[in-house]
């Protein structure tokens, strides 16, 4: 519950902790620096404890709201009956309740959290304070106005917390008063009947005296009893107390003069010795504590159980002593209990008192310091038994030392390395000679891992100073500035040799080993380096041993040593430190040379884990031959494809190789892909007659495949050679009627062969057979399309009518142009042509063919390996201005596979016209 209500206070209203009310105007000047800004305040406070009454009360409230956290201030000061309030009304609470003089609302606000099917309410008389209120717990219904005077319907609970002492406290006053001297000094029988108003008959009054002075627990229960009041209950003890009581029908009419003549009837007077209280705090000083429990009887009150309290608290009898100082009713034995409720261990009690007495120092901090140790704040333990300056604090500092050093490990287990740094750090502030052995390894060690190379070394000295072997090594490393030595990139290490031998005469410290063997490597001292990396590796662990594996590796090659001892090391080193693919890689190719096979596979396998594609990046050709030679073509191959997708313009060597790797599986779609990018090339560099070759060593191997056909016929049109030409449209026309079955392809390359030899009456027997064909998938019950009866009629099936429409097109080949361009243009069709042959295309025609897009319907562009590199600036052209693009993929198949994807694209050209764009002169 504590914890619950210290988490709202603080979200809400900024409360960080109690406030001792003697500490009010330091705490006030810790937050308003200037005198001039605080002396309004301070006059409010001063009139406010020396009873001013209700102008007073409002004076002071109005400033604190001035002040920045003004509010925290006032609810740090009633903090302990907060929590008192917090827990014990919840409960008891019903119906509607009305809390009097409810300040911002922080205790009311709270309470409704925790009974939120009731009705709640707050009144207060300063305006500012309801303004402040209504803002930040607006779920509770306020009222402006004094109790005493307000006119509100009753109310089933009625609060009068805190509230009801303030404006006629004046300093100087008991803390404890008698039942007759409290009626008369708060004029209890004339005051409380006013407030009263607001509760109705059977309703429930809670009253609490909170922090003031002028407690008299028995003078609130005599005197509500006095004037009617039912079921009357006390709740808490000591300063903590709450009286509940039920409201009769009608109020008892009391006065103070009835009220004293019959409070002797109220006591039985009892003939009792009173002792000699003056004489008995003789014998306390002088340690007589048996006499002193002799002379003061079990029940005494006041300032007698104070001193009963005491001696039994010096006799270490805590239970009794807190009993008897509970009787005493007074500040000082409050305080006192406080440290009698640590030895009792009920340290959530006693926290709160400590912690507003915490500023007195002594065995106050080291009462509250146990209070924090036994809830695990060793931190804050820690501060307040070093700040408490008591010699029997030093156990209890050892305890907290324990915890933080074992809070540390767990941090370091974790990686939290600013966790651990943060509590070294907090140590060394508290005192340095505080940090034991392990907190200075593990600070030293965080530091480090943190570049805080100033505070290493000065951790480091201390552990050296310690004779400890890891000082040494800290030393060293913050010298040269590294983290780990797993960081060491070459600096020079001559300097702080003396160290690292200091180091290892003490223990075998894997690090110290590395870093000086590193040194005996550097300075050719190859067999000390030699045992050094030895024992690093055998002792270290993780990176630290992967990287004396490493080294140890160098080590052996510079001694001669057998290759197959060499690669084992950086296997190891690998397998515990990676290395890059690069590394690897060189490791795999050194070792293939040198006749370890089965070693290079198993390198070159870890350097494909680590991905191949650095390695291709620096050394393509090295690693192609390494996978080729290992692992066969295919590997070769599929890291050579990937590397061409990344290469705008791959070199004509690159797929030279490609094609060659790809020839073991040459029917595969990336096989294909190359052979295209390949015969491309071939082209762009102006060797046609490599590129034929190609072909035909391609149609040897498989003398079926279309494509390749498709490819010679293509070939042999762009070098004019149509009698070859049409003799490989023909091989492809039976290829796709009666190999493949292929009967719309069938159709594409006989239309094909109509366009190159109009007149060979040989190609009707073809129609003939693609009419049979369809006459018996007709028979079969199937749809196939009508073919036409003549070949004219096949030449034309391929076209719409066109109405004047603009066509651009790019690419292709001369002797397709000339093919195309008349039958097009007769269809209606107006076609501006640039094929790839076109003399000083790639220097003169880019800014004629981008004017001429301005008035185009559409762009086509024919994607052929024989095609021209204008086609992208182009295409980017055409999309600025919105004229629709179509790119025919792959080879155009002669003639009929420009026309069939123009077929499929005159919609576009359509649609364009009739929205009148691109009409032009």
């Amino acid at each position: 519950m504590p914890d619950e209500l210290r988490l709202y206070l603080k979200e809400r209203f900024g409360v960080q902790g109690p406030v001792s009310p003697s500490r009010f105007e330091a705490e006030l000047a810790r937050r308003l620096g200037s005198p001039g800004k605080r002396q309004p305040l301070l006059r409010a406070w001063r009139a406010y404890l020396g009873g001013g009454g209700r102008e007073a009360v409002r004076s002071f409230y109005r400033e604190v709201l001035k002040v920045p956290r003004g509010e925290a201030l006032v609810y740090g000061m009633h903090l302990p009956f907060l929590e008192f309030y917090a827990r014990e009304l919840p409960q008891r609470v019903e119906g509607r309740v009305l809390e009097v003089g409810a300040f911002t609302g922080a205790l009311v606000g709270y309470l409704q959290r925790k009974r939120p099917e009731l009705s709640w309410h707050a009144l207060d008389g300063v305006e500012e304070a309801v303004a402040v209120g209504r803002r930040r717990v607006p779920e509770v219904a306020w009222h402006l106005g004094w109790a005493e005077e307000v006119e509100l319907p009753p109310f089933d609970t009625l609060l009068l917390l805190s509230v009801f002492p303030e404006g006629w406290v004046e300093e100087g006053m008991e803390s404890r008063l008698e039942p007759e001297a409290f009626w008369k000094r708060f004029s209890f029988f004339a005051r409380l009947p006013r407030f009263l108003r607001l509760l109705r008959p059977g309703g429930l009054l809670a009253y609490g005296h909170g922090p003031f002075l002028g407690k008299s627990l028995e003078g609130v229960e005599e005197g509500l009893r006095r004037l009617g009041f039912q079921e009357v209950e006390r709740v808490g003890e000591g300063e903590y107390f709450l009286v509940l009581a039920r409201r009769p029908e009608a109020l008892a009419e009391v006065s103070l003069e009835e009220a004293w003549e019959d409070l002797p009837a109220l006591e039985e007077p009892v003939a009792v010795a009173e002792p000699d209280l003056a004489e008995v705090q003789a014998l306390l000083e002088a340690g007589q504590y048996a006499e002193v429990l002799a002379r003061l009887p079990e029940g005494v009150e006041g300032e007698a159980a104070y001193l009963r309290g005491r001696a039994l608290f010096a006799l270490s009898r805590f239970a009794e002593a807190e009993e008897a100082l509970r009787r005493a009713m007074r500040e000082e034995a409050e305080d006192l209990r406080a440290l009698v409720l640590v030895e009792l261990k009920d340290y959530e009690r006693a926290k709160g008192r400590l912690e507003a007495l915490a500023g007195r120092g002594g065995r106050y901090r080291l009462a509250l310091g146990r209070v924090y140790l036994a809830q695990g704040r060793y931190a804050d333990a820690l501060r307040q038994f070093v700040e408490s300056g008591l010699p029997e604090a030093e156990v209890y500092v050892r305890e907290a030392l324990e915890g933080i050093e074992g809070r540390m490990r767990r941090f370091a287990r974790e990686g939290e390395w600013t966790e651990v740094s943060r509590r070294a750090e907090f140590v060394e502030d508290l005192s340095p000679g505080l940090l034991t052995r392990e907190m200075l390894r593990l600070g030293l060690r965080a530091a480090l891992l943190q570049g805080l190379f100033a505070r290493a070394e000065r951790y480091a000295r201390r552990l050296a100073d310690l004779d400890e072997a890891e000082g040494f090594l800290g030393l060293a490393l913050a010298a040269v500035r590294l983290r780990t030595p797993l960081e060491h990139k070459g600096e020079d290490l001559k300097a702080v040799e003396p160290y690292l031998t200091e180091a290892l005469a003490r223990a075998e410290i894997p690090e110290a080993l590395l870093l000086l063997g590193i040194l005996r490597e550097r300075e050719g001292r190859f067999r000390e380096a030699l045992y050094l990396l030895e024992r690093a590796a055998r002792h270290g662990e993780g990176e630290v041993a992967g990287m004396a594996f490493h080294h140890l590796a160098e080590v052996k090659r510079a001694l001669r040593r057998p290759l197959r001892e060499v690669l084992g090391d950086h296997k190891r080193a690998h397998a515990l430190k990676a290395y890059p693919a690069p590394y690897l890689f060189r490791l795999a190719q050194e070792a293939l040379a040198g006749g370890e096979e089965v070693l290079a596979r198993e390198l070159l396998s870890r350097a494909r884990d680590a991905g191949l594609a650095e390695v291709a990046e620096e050394d393509l050709l090295g690693l192609l031959s390494l996978l080729e030679r290992l692992e066969g073509p295919w590997a070769a191959f599929s890291v050579l494809y990937q590397a061409l997708g990344r290469t705008p313009r791959p070199p004509l060597e690159l797929l030279a190789l490609a094609y060659r790797l790809s020839r073991s599986f040459r029917e595969s779609p990336e096989a294909e892909s190359v052979r295209g990018q390949y015969l491309a090339a071939l082209y762009g560099a102006g060797r046609a007659k490599e590129a034929e070759a190609v072909l035909l060593e391609e149609l040897r191997a498989h003398p079926q495949a279309l494509e390749v056909l498709f490819d010679l016929a293509e070939h042999h049109e762009t070098q004019g050679e149509w009698r070859q030409a049409a003799e490989y449209w023909q091989k492809a026309l039976e290829v796709a009627l009666y190999g493949e079955k292929d009967l719309g392809l069938a159709r594409e390359v006989l239309r094909n062969l109509l366009f190159l030899r109009p007149h060979d009456e040989s190609l009707a027997l073809y129609l003939e057979e693609l009419k049979a064909v369809g006459q018996g998938l007709k028979a079969m019950g199937e749809e196939p399309p009508e073919v036409p009866q003549d070949p004219e009629g096949l030449l034309e099936e391929a076209l719409p009518r066109f109405h004047g429409e603009h066509l651009l097109v790019v690419g292709g080949h001369t002797q397709l142009r000339s093919r195309l361009v008349p039958l097009l243009e007769a269809r209606g069709l107006r076609v501006d042509w640039f094929d790839a042959d076109s003399a000083g295309v790639g220097k003169e025609a880019l800014k004629r063919i981008q004017n001429r897009l301005e008035k185009a319907h559409g762009l086509m562009i024919v994607s052929s390996y024989v095609g021209h590199d204008l086609s992208e600036p182009v295409r980017l052209e055409a999309e600025r201005l919105g004229v629709p693009v179509h790119i025919i993929p792959g080879r155009a198949r002669g003639a009929t596979g420009f026309l069939r994807a123009l077929k499929a694209f005159a919609p576009e050209l359509f649609k364009r016209a009739l929205k009148g764009h691109g009409r032009g002169p």
